[in-house]
């Protein structure tokens, strides 16, 4: 198969020819039909994680959408999994034991694996994934579309989960998303949809992706452009008549 390998820091990356990886009993093979380019992907590139992984080399990726190839002779019929089926893949695993993955945060575990940080990622043709990480999916959404969902998406998705898990969203809460770029544009969406009610306010610098904010299903936006936290506050003050937030989703921050 093909694959896109990084062979050193701040270099480009290599188109070559490999192996199919063999996959375990309990693996999948997956042929990939979308992957995703998240920003740490651009940083493993530019050697932010260079004290951590050594190139070998690595083939990076971890939004990943495709198509059952094979399966492990242990994949149980319960995993609901047949060749043909189109997939998605839960990227960040964890060891299952630790206080982080009991709490349902795998992708924070400090044993945890990420395809692409060592381990193959998916900037190839197959890749093998644990059957656990699989969640079959309906065709109906393109493969550029889909792969950006398993890691782009699933970040605000947690964070409105804990939100409303926290109960501070409901129809008389007002919930602020920081940034209006890729991140912010999934948090717009699964806020109207998981937020209860809430008044969903955008703040950004950019009149064009706040525009398309708008048009995702946000209630408000605010310009944050040259202006000072008074005046921010006096323009949620005039839309929502309050100055204060019940929650915040940051989009922004490192």
């Amino acid at each position: 198969m093909l694959a896109a390998r990084m062979h050193g820091y701040r270099q480009p990356l290599v188109l070559e020819e490999v192996k199919i990886p063999e996959i375990s009993s309990d693996e999948v093979l997956v042929r990939v039909g979308g992957a995703g380019m998240c920003r740490s992907d651009v940083q493993l590139i530019d050697g932010y994680f260079q004290e951590a992984l050594k190139p070998n080399p690595i083939t990076p990726g971890h939004e990943i959408a495709g198509l059952v190839e094979a399966l492990g002779d242990r994949v149980p019929e319960t995993a609901q999994l047949a060749v043909g089926d189109q997939v998605v893949v839960s990227a960040g695993w964890g060891d299952r034991t630790c206080r982080q993955c009991r709490a349902g945060n795998e992708q924070i575990c400090e044993h945890g694996s990420w395809p692409g940080f060592g381990s193959p990622g998916d900037y190839a043709e197959f890749i093998a994934m644990p059957y656990r990480q699989l969640i079959r999916v309906e065709p109906r959404l393109k493969w550029e579309e889909l792969a950006p969902l398993t890691d782009a998406g699933v970040t605000p998705h947690r964070g409105i989960k804990k939100l409303r898990a926290a109960g501070v969203l409901g129809p008389d809460r007002v919930m602020a998303v920081f940034g209006a770029s890729g991140l912010g544009s999934y948090t717009v969406q699964y806020a109207k949809l998981l937020s209860s009610g809430s008044t969903i306010v955008v703040f950004a610098r950019n009149e064009e992706e706040l525009a398309i904010a708008k048009e995702r299903g946000a209630d408000y936006t605010i310009n944050t452009r040259g202006k000072s936290l008074g005046d921010l506050r006096y323009e949620l003050v005039k839309l929502v008549g309050k100055s204060k937030l019940d929650a915040v989703i940051d989009c922004v921050g490192p």
